[in-house]
């Protein structure tokens, strides 16, 4: 079985609001595991999240642009989410099976965000799911650590290296 890599809200927007502590690193080290992974030749999904009504400027606008330490490879999607996990309303599911993939590893942000619930609904949704520590950021580092405590309870392993 295939395993793929998931790259979330690497956007200048959440770097920003949500993670400008350590969103930038969390991204440096995200770009890093998407050039390891694409050696192999997995899949690698790039998410983005925009808002529903169009009010943050659409998938173009500077603050929803990937941030420059991330790269969008030649045939990596791209899936925009307009909720919380990346998995809801999108066709990630599918693309996944399409895939055969069994096993997907996370990096992104924010912990407590879309990298949880994304990591949540994997699971429900059968997948052996992992966290890549060094490529991922929180909002608050309490929030960090209380939602890494509480994915790896529910079964997540968390990586300190792909």
């Amino acid at each position: 079985m295939a395993s793929a890599l998931i790259l979330i809200d690497l956007q200048w927007w959440v770097v920003e609001r949500y993670a400008p502590d350590g969103g930038m690193a969390a991204a440096r080290a995200a770009e890093q595991a998407r050039q390891s992974f694409r050696a192999p030749g997995d899949l690698v999904v790039h998410v983005r999240h925009l808002a529903l009504d169009g009010s943050d400027g659409g998938p173009d606008a500077p603050a929803t642009r990937f941030v420059d330490a991330v790269t969008v490879g030649d045939g990596e999607p791209v899936v925009t989410k307009y909720d919380r996990s990346a998995f809801a309303g999108t066709p990630l599911d599918d693309m996944l099976r399409d895939h055969a993939v069994s096993d997907v590893v996370l990096a992104g942000l924010v912990t407590e965000g879309g990298v949880a619930s994304t990591a949540v609904d994997a699971l429900r949704l059968g997948y052996q799911v992992s966290v890549l520590l060094p490529a991922i950021a929180g909002n608050t580092p309490e929030g960090h650590r209380n939602t890494l405590d509480d994915l790896r309870d529910r079964g997540v392993t968390l990586q300190e290296r792909m």
